[in-house]
């Protein structure tokens, strides 16, 4: 039994020796390797979060409406007389843009005729956007636009 108190006895002064010089702290410092790394993961954490957020803010930003265009009017030579008021010269006349009618079907019924132009059912005498359905026969509409005549067919 002596062998084992011997033992025992050993292992108990290793320890309080250990524990002894643990809490002198011994000669080791602390290294500044835990403040870096700390550093850098805050730095990294600034920069993910500004990215973040310029992305977001730049979805969120609706893009600035274009100005609408400024109408100009081209004044000739021919209209300027010397001592007429600036009111009084006026704009050559523009043309104005040609409606477009697209021609969906004609039927027929009671002798009177149908036709559906730009998907609105109308007969004749009726008027589709400001023109006015004139003729209506089996293949063709002819509608009258100002004096002008348009005629729309069945394309078959």
């Amino acid at each position: 039994m002596s062998i084992i108190n011997e033992a025992l006895k050993k292992t108990e002064e290793s320890i309080q020796k250990n524990s002894i010089q643990g809490t002198d702290g011994g000669n080791k410092k602390p290294g500044r390797k835990p403040y870096l790394f700390y550093l850098l993961i805050f730095i990294v954490g600034l920069f993910l979060s500004s990215l973040i957020f310029s992305l977001i803010k730049s979805k969120v930003e609706k893009p600035a409406l274009a100005e609408p265009p400024v109408k100009t009017a081209s004044i000739s030579e021919k209209q300027i007389q010397i001592g007429q008021p600036l009111s009084a010269i006026k704009p050559e006349e523009q043309e104005k843009p040609e409606k477009k009618f697209i021609l969906n079907g004609i039927f027929l019924s009671d002798n009177k005729g149908y036709a559906i132009i730009n998907s609105q059912i109308a007969k004749e005498g009726d008027s589709i956007e400001g023109v006015k359905v004139e003729k209506i026969t089996e293949n063709t509409v002819e509608l009258n636009n100002e004096g002008k005549t348009i005629s729309l067919s069945i394309g078959r």
